[in-house]
């Protein structure tokens, strides 16, 4: 199993979007790229990503992931929609421990850049990305 974050996270996490047919009904009419910020490393994370907060780029689109892209500085990386949270609550919400609605509304993830209202509207298909992630886990 693949570490939380990492290059071989995010490849499996792409795999396992392509796996669900729950996301590819919810996100029908996503078009947009994602980049997802991990902020508050722990210490032994600090230690691999030094450079600052690691993050992936999904390439989502109507339902399919056609590829991720990945950095060890996510900061400055532009993309439509950008969503960062601390290490710890992007485990809470990939745990199942906080839905990933109630993470936003609590500002437990933080949409940095792109319309909350689409976002809002694509819940389902939200709920269904944590799915996959779920299914990838968390070493």
């Amino acid at each position: 199993m693949p570490r939380f974050p990492s290059r071989e996270w995010a490849d499996e996490l792409c795999k396992a979007i392509n796996e669900s047919e729950g996301y590819r009904r919810s996100a029908k009419g996503w078009v947009w790229p994602i980049l997802f910020k991990v902020t508050d490393l722990p210490d032994e994370l600090r230690k691999i990503y030094a450079r600052g907060s690691p993050g992936m780029k999904v390439e989502l689109d109507n339902g399919v992931c056609k590829g991720v892209e990945w950095y060890d500085d996510a900061e400055g990386v532009d993309s439509p929609y950008i969503i960062s949270a601390k290490y710890s609550d992007w485990l809470d919400v990939i745990n199942g421990k906080v839905h990933p609605v109630s993470a936003f509304v609590r500002r437990r993830l933080k949409l940095e850049k792109g319309s909350f209202a689409t976002i809002m509207r694509y819940s389902m298909a939200a709920v269904e990305l944590v799915k996959c992630a779920q299914k990838v886990g968390i070493e």
